[in-house]
């Protein structure tokens, strides 16, 4: 089994990253030997911050692991499905949901007339989804996006928090 490259990364590169809500792994460096430097998740930052044609303005992607929540599903014997929970956690953080398949890798969802963030969620594959967040920054701050996010792959991480 081939082993993932480790990512070169400068310190404030790295700090900058994680404050914006800029994912590393899909950055080209541009400093000695490829690292990611500053400039590099500047860049990453400030395309995510226009606006494209489509509507969607920025967004934000994470990855879910979802085993305990497809392990309970399981035991419903088909009663709840994935995609119906997926819903209902979108629901409660009063977020539209476009649940995808193999193809939602690396797609952002278009935002419609009216929406401020719309999430879409993968399809199970080894336990895991991927979390895409689109939203309009004019209307949700990076901070709110990202604890959105934050709260939509808790509530995949952890069924039970639907119960409270």
């Amino acid at each position: 089994m081939a082993e993932k490259a480790r990512l070169r990364v400068s310190p404030y590169a790295r700090r900058t990253a994680r404050e914006l809500g800029i994912e590393l792994d899909g950055l080209s460096g541009t400093g000695p030997g490829g690292r990611i430097v500053w400039r590099d998740v500047d860049a990453a930052y400030q395309k995510a911050q226009e606006a494209p044609a489509g509507g969607t303005a920025a967004g934000y992607y994470a990855t879910a692991d979802v085993r305990e929540l497809l392990s309970a599903l399981a035991s419903l014997n088909g009663a709840l499905t994935f995609s119906d929970f997926a819903r209902r956690a979108a629901d409660r953080l009063d977020t539209p949901v476009v649940l995808g398949e193999d193809g939602v890798e690396g797609v952002l969802p278009q935002l419609r007339s009216g929406e401020t963030a719309v999430l879409a969620v993968g399809a199970p594959a080894d336990g895991r989804v991927r979390i895409h967040l689109a939203y309009d920054p004019r209307a949700l701050t990076d901070g709110a996006a990202a604890a959105l996010l934050r709260s939509m792959r808790e509530r995949l991480e952890n069924p039970l928090l639907m119960l409270a």
